[in-house]
């Protein structure tokens, strides 16, 4: 270790100490009335830059909330003009009529074009079609290096550009000699980095500060509060090097110090106090490490960094005002702990789960499957995440996920009108996930678990019902963060609280049996929702277009062949097992015909794809979305929409392969009205052809005046 870190000290030294060579008597003489020139206004102004960013961030949300507001409200006054709130089967070809008709359709668009200005929205519109193209991957031999968004690039990079030009550009850099102070470029680091702090603590907070006032969830920001620690670290080291490049040790520098810094110790001592716990926190919060060591993260990461900032107030000692930073930083922390008890379930004396959590049922689904059932008394928006913890599986374990269920009044739970059910769904893959499946295959369907939650957190911000077109694109279980935005959606269109008149739903999944997840959701979409409005397209990605179709039927049955719970039940009787199979597979009716001629090129046709006569009809084309797994469950979700008329869908599409997502979207802007939105929930490879799709169509809106906006809405796979 000594020979690098001589290496390190001797290059800094040929590069930094001759650039305060030229240092005239006159500044000399400033510099030792002035030992640390204007640290303190350096400091200040990363501050200053940081409100003018959250400033700014906050006056483009308020005109978006004031203008979807605007547009709802206008609609829902059209709507109550019409009678068209309470809508019965006499009715409904009125509504249709209305939503046809172009006075009514002129009005709206005169009246809402009040909430729009449209320079400004060209400007927004300039700033996606460059923000939202995602940063490719970059691959070294077998090694995946993961960009952030290219927008929290460009404001990390911005960041690092202000603190380095406000550290080496004002001179000198460094005193001739020690004795004359601690050099000025080590005592402005120092102190940038100390008002970075307060910015770091309020960016990681679960109940966050930031979040109220930019409407940005705690898990976006959570991307700045890592990469900003690693600007303090450089900081950090920029703070720390100089120091002994000119060690307070030569010139007799060393009896000037101790005047000022009393102490017995190491005269460095203090500051690498404080930059041990910052180097720690930094490099366990790589990507790579966290991943392996989750649990371990979460358990010392709150710890460490309250000893690191302990060590800065023994270190800063107060100097320039850096003990008002550190200040702060404690106030912001003590207030989001004081904030988090109104996000548990368990620590309100007015809920039955007061200290006790709530009770909670784990069912196994199709496809390896889990399904985390909680009825509570907690309320949440569609699309917003919670963290669970199941002290019967798992004592200490904390995770997220997506909330899978709509909080309405029209979903009543069977615990009593003040509870709603709210259902967790994922797919276990290792960890915590595993574990609750393995204790539902252990315990059966009807042991019941205490579970805690914290949250919810997150979700989408803007107003969906406020967009004239909404296209959603899920992949395999990312449909869990758009099934209760969809039956929000179709509700608020039939109340007349929406302007939306066109969505649009792309499941990407390998087998039909996941549909199963979501049939009674499927069911409602698909008899509730206004006439006309509503597709839905399905691609059946675990099929190949080069093998016999008699082996692709044996392979979408797959997985309901081997579901985990056929296994449990039969109990490793293999006819038990046999008959169950085969009750399974006549259980199945009615799925819609797979559409295989192409169409705008989003399927694909195959000669082998065509079912032999004769045999037996595939589960690809017998599937219903009215079946329930049991006779109540349907006669009980039909009931709570029972004031929905029911009418014939058309738009309903199965098809093979992968959807083509730029012809799709191509497709659909053309039928776009003033504003769209696309929410995209699944792996990588969708979310970034479906962000560089996005991107590119912003140019609709530079160059149509009929178009006003074009919102992406990014869900990641793991919350």
């Amino acid at each position: 270790m000594d020979g690098p870190y001589r290496t390190l000290v001797s290059l800094a030294k040929r590069i930094i100490v001759p650039i305060s060579a030229s240092t005239t008597p006159e500044q000399m003489a400033e510099m030792q009335e002035d030992p640390w020139p204007q640290a303190g206004q350096h400091a200040l102004s990363w501050v200053y830059f940081c409100i003018v960013l959250l400033f700014f961030t906050f006056l483009i949300r308020l005109y978006h909330i004031w203008g979807d507001k605007l547009r709802t409200g206008l609609n829902r006054k059209m709507a109550v003009e019409s009678g068209h709130t309470g809508m019965n089967e006499q009715e409904l070809q009125t509504v249709k009529q209305s939503y046809r008709t172009s006075q009514a359709s002129m009005h709206l668009m005169k009246q809402s074009s009040l909430s729009t200005i449209k320079p400004l929205n060209k400007a927004v519109a300039f700033a996606r079609w460059i923000f939202y193209r995602p940063i490719p991957v970059l691959k070294i031999w077998k090694i995946e290096i993961g960009f952030p968004s290219l927008a929290v690039t460009v404001l990390v990079l911005a960041s690092l550009v202000f603190v380095t030009l406000y550290c080496f550009v004002p001179q000198p850099l460094f005193y001739s000699s020690i004795s004359y102070g601690s050099p000025p470029l080590a005592i402005r680091a120092g102190m940038i980095s100390v008002a970075m702090v307060p910015w770091i603590v309020a960016l990681g907070t679960k109940a966050n500060l930031i979040s109220m006032v930019t409407g940005i969830g705690h898990e976006r920001l959570n991307v700045l509060h890592r990469w900003l620690g690693y600007l303090c670290l450089f900081l950090g080291l920029v703070h720390t090097i100089p120091f002994y490049i000119t060690p307070v040790w030569n010139d007799g520098a060393l009896s000037i110090f101790q005047m000022y810094l009393p102490t017995n110790m190491y005269i460095y001592g203090t500051g690498l106090a404080a930059l041990v716990p910052l180097v720690f926190l930094c490099l366990h919060s790589l990507p790579l490490l966290r991943a392996w060591m989750y649990e371990l993260f979460v358990f010392v990461h709150t710890p460490v960094a309250v000893i690191f900032l302990a060590m800065l107030f023994w270190h800063c000692q107060n100097f320039l005002t850096s003990w008002s930073y550190l200040w702060t930083t404690l106030a912001i922390w003590v207030l989001s702990y004081l904030m988090r008890p109104f996000y548990l379930n368990w620590t309100s004396p007015l809920r039955l789960s007061f200290m006790i959590g709530e009770d909670s049922a784990v069912t196994l689904l199709p496809e390896n499957a889990v399904k985390v059932t909680i009825p509570t008394q907690m309320r949440w928006r569609p699309g917003q995440y919670v963290y669970l913890r199941m002290p019967g599986i798992a004592a200490f374990e904390n995770h997220p996920f997506t909330i899978a269920s709509l909080c309405s009044d029209d979903f009543p739970s069977d615990y009593g009108p003040d509870f709603r059910d709210m259902a967790l769904i994922f797919r276990p893959f290792r960890g915590f996930t595993r574990k609750v499946m393995r204790k539902a295959i252990e315990k059966g369907p009807y042991k019941i678990y205490r579970a805690f939650l914290d949250g919810p957190y997150g979700g989408m911000q803007r107003e969906m019902a406020a967009f004239n077109d909404v296209i959603f694109f899920a992949g395999g279980s990312g449909i869990t963060a758009i099934a209760s935005q969809i039956l929000n959606l179709i509700k608020k269109m039939r109340d007349g609280k929406a302007v939306t008149r066109s969505v649009h739903v792309i499941w990407a999944l390998k087998r039909p049996e996941m549909l199963e997840w979501f049939k009674d959701e499927l069911r409602i979409c698909r008899e509730y929702a206004p006439p006309n409005t509503f597709h839905c397209q399905f691609f059946l990605t675990g099929t190949d277009l080069n093998r016999p179709a008699e082996d692709q039927l044996g392979d979408v049955t797959t997985g309901m062949r081997d579901s985990v719970w056929i296994q449990q039940e039969a109990a490793g009787d293999p006819q038990r097992e046999k008959e169950l199979r085969r009750e399974n597979e006549d259980a199945i009716t009615a799925l819609p015909s797979a559409h295989l001629t192409s169409t705008a090129g989003h399927s694909r046709h195959h000669p082998s794809m065509n079912p032999p006569t004769g045999s037996p009809p595939s589960v690809l084309n017998t599937f219903d979305f009215g079946f329930a797994s049991s006779p109540g469950m349907a006669t009980n979700t039909l009931t709570r929409f029972a004031f929905l008329p029911k009418q014939l869908q058309v738009g309903w599409q199965t098809q093979y392969g992968r959807p083509n997502i730029a012809e799709m979207l191509r497709e659909f802007s053309k039928g776009f009205g003033r504003r769209a939105c696309v929410f995209v929930c699944g792996p990588p490879s969708m979310r970034v052809e479906v962000a560089n799709n996005v991107a590119k169509l912003q140019q609709l809106v530079m160059t149509d005046s009929s178009k006003d906006e074009i919102f992406l809405h990014a869900e990641n796979y793991s919350i």
